[in-house]
């Protein structure tokens, strides 16, 4: 029988064991009551009077049990309170989060189909569209293709200054001595298809103005323009490569609103698709590859078993990003195709191959204002299973003012 306070008990405690030993579990029933009182209270009493003032102690110890049990399961009922209201609010906010997606598909869907029911109605107001010979080519099997670059075409705005002109008639007359100098370079070294890379700023665009409705009508006329001048260029094309195809990224003059309140996803450059889709769907050696897009902002196509990666460029400001590319492809890359900056190069990146197309616009009254100095023109490369071959550089401005 241990009566003396165990090492690491609390005074508390040891008055606890030796009353619950006496009078309830019975560890010390044979220890009378005026012996036990000396070790519980401090000193000796009768045995009578020790056993009525033990069975007092033990109703109070007894109470204070059952208030300690009642905080217990108060405090687990409300952790389990609390634990449900958790799941309550996580499932309150996947369901915010769940409404709020699908708000944003609605909103990202509705637009499109105002932006689509204005072009048709441009196309209607448009009067009728000139036919497109559709006379399908038949070329020689050869060892390479055509990479044609169309880069910043900027249609719609008017450019007067002292070092350019630029409109919608001269972005015509470009495009067609454009076509006649990619079929010389054709003919030279007798290619078989073609792939017409377009990285974006097809149209100028509204990207530093609120968009109003006013707005999108004049963006969508400079679209239903673009779009029907670059069907043309791909018809004719068609009559003379057995494939042609026809691959875009997204650029920032198409977006709707200014870079902060433009979703990535959300430019007018997927009409420009569209529309080509439904104007030369008769066509059966043009294809408008819209799957080639991994992303709105970047493409991803092969020629003759090379990969090549194309976007616009203004999200590719440093040699960093550009090696970043690599990465975000997720496959080995031998060329990226870019633009953006108005002017034709060629580089090497981490043993990436960097094609860097000019544009049709040359200097506008921007280009000014930031001395820019740049020159309307465009790349065409020859390419086989090595890669590029060569390159052309084209430039436009001869073509500015031909009848």
């Amino acid at each position: 029988m241990e009566l003396t306070q165990r090492e690491g008990e609390s005074r508390a405690q040891y008055h606890k064991r030796l009353i619950y030993g006496k009078l309830v579990d019975k560890t010390l029933a044979d220890v009378d009551y005026s012996e036990l009182s000396e070790y519980i209270y401090g000193q000796s009493y009768s045995s009578d009077v020790a056993r009525r003032m033990m069975y007092g102690s033990k109703y109070t110890l007894s109470l204070q049990d059952e208030e300690r049990t009642g905080e217990i399961q108060d405090q687990e009922i409300l952790s389990a309170l609390d634990q449900q209201l958790i799941e309550l609010r996580k499932e309150r906010q996947r369901f915010f989060d769940q409404r709020s997606a699908f708000n944003k598909v609605v909103r990202e869907q509705a637009r499109q189909e105002e932006l689509r029911d204005l072009l048709m109605d441009a196309v209607r107001r448009g009067g009728d569209l000139p036919t497109l010979q559709n006379v399908p080519a038949c070329v020689a099997p050869s060892d390479n293709d055509l990479l044609i670059s169309l880069s910043d075409i900027h249609y719609g705005i008017e450019v007067h200054n002292a070092w350019n002109r630029y409109s919608p008639e001269i972005c015509a007359k470009m495009m067609s001595g454009y076509l006649e100098r990619i079929l010389e370079i054709a003919k030279t070294h007798g290619s078989e298809n073609c792939v017409v890379f377009n990285n974006g700023d097809s149209i100028s665009g509204n990207i530093h103005m609120t968009v109003q409705l006013a707005n999108k009508e004049n963006a969508v006329n400079q679209v239903k323009g673009v779009s029907e001048l670059i069907a043309e260029f791909l018809a004719e094309l068609s009559r003379n490569f057995n494939c042609v195809r026809y691959v875009s990224a997204a650029g920032n003059h198409s977006r709707l609103n200014t870079k902060e309140n433009s979703p990535i996803d959300e430019r007018l450059d997927d009409l420009i698709e569209w529309y080509l889709q439904a104007r030369l769907q008769d066509f059966q050696n043009i294809h408008i590859e819209t799957e080639a897009r991994i992303d709105p902002t970047m493409a991803l196509f092969d020629i003759r078993g090379k990969t090549y990666l194309g976007v616009h460029g203004d999200l590719e400001k440093n040699a960093a990003h550009i090696a970043a590319l690599q990465k975000m492809a997720g496959r080995p890359i031998y060329a990226i195709l870019t633009g953006h900056f108005h002017h034709n190069m060629t580089d090497q990146v981490q043993n990436t191959k960097v094609l860097m197309t000019g544009s049709f616009l040359g200097m506008d009254d921007f280009c000014v204002q930031k001395r820019i100095v740049g020159n309307a023109e465009q790349m065409v490369s020859v390419c086989d299973r090595n890669g590029v071959l060569c390159h052309y550089d084209i430039p436009l401005a001869q073509y500015a003012y031909t009848t």
